[in-house]
């Protein structure tokens, strides 16, 4: 602050009866703070300018008037202020920016993961059921295991001898008509005795080799 700014400002507390802790007490300031006005250490704010013309009586412009370097400095403080409030306003919309994209970040993985995780359960279901029916085609059941076409050829034969040879060989083309339905009687065995709980049928072995033996059977023979 310009000395004699300082001093406009001693000169007109002391004209007002001030003294430099009772204008601090009016202020809401410390005496040191005053004190470094009047000896040109520091420079009030803008508030505190205002105050002061409050209480001495006098304009702004009068209580700058002496020099207008004041008039500088409050203008650089607050062009300051601004500066900074505008820094501290745009750190905080970088980081709420920021803290939404890493939520959008994390829940664009999380969906992802779920995706991957409900593929992987797809595919495992797909590979049991391609297991399950490749074991069940392997296994063959009491319909693929009769001798079909085996038996096509003695009939063939007699109804050839019985004099209808032109219609005869329609018997062979029963042959993978009946492999067709063989296979699927079959699955829908192997499925059957997939559904019946292992604990049932091992009790039911259990019970007829727990059934009391017949008492006119002395070796206890059932």
């Amino acid at each position: 602050m310009n000395v004699q700014i300082a001093q406009r400002l001693a000169e007109l507390r002391r004209a007002k009866g001030y003294s430099q802790e009772a204008l601090a007490n009016e202020l809401g300031l410390s005496r040191q703070a005053v004190s470094k006005w009047e000896r040109a250490e520091s420079s009030p704010d803008t508030e505190n300018l205002i105050a002061l013309a409050h209480l001495y009586g006098v304009s702004l412009d009068d209580l700058l008037s002496v020099d207008k370097e004041i008039e500088d400095d409050v203008a650089f403080e607050n062009a300051e202020r601004a500066e900074q409030a505008g820094a501290e306003q745009a750190s905080r919309a970088a980081d709420r920016e920021a803290a939404a994209q890493a939520v959008a970040a994390a829940t664009q993985a999380s969906q992802a993961a779920a995706r991957a995780a409900e593929a992987a359960t797809q595919a495992s279901t797909q590979a049991t059921r391609a297991t399950d029916d490749a074991r069940r085609a392997r296994t063959k059941g009491p319909w693929r295991s009769f001798p079909y076409g085996v038996l096509m050829i003695p009939l063939w034969f007699i109804l050839t001898l019985a004099g209808a040879a032109p219609y005869s060989f329609l018997v062979f083309f029963t042959i993978p008509v009946y492999h067709w339905l063989a296979n699927i009687l079959d699955g829908a065995l192997a499925r059957e005795a997939e559904d019946v709980p292992p604990a049932a049928a091992k009790g039911a072995g259990e019970g007829m080799s727990d059934r009391p033996a017949d008492p006119r059977d002395p070796e206890g023979r059932r």
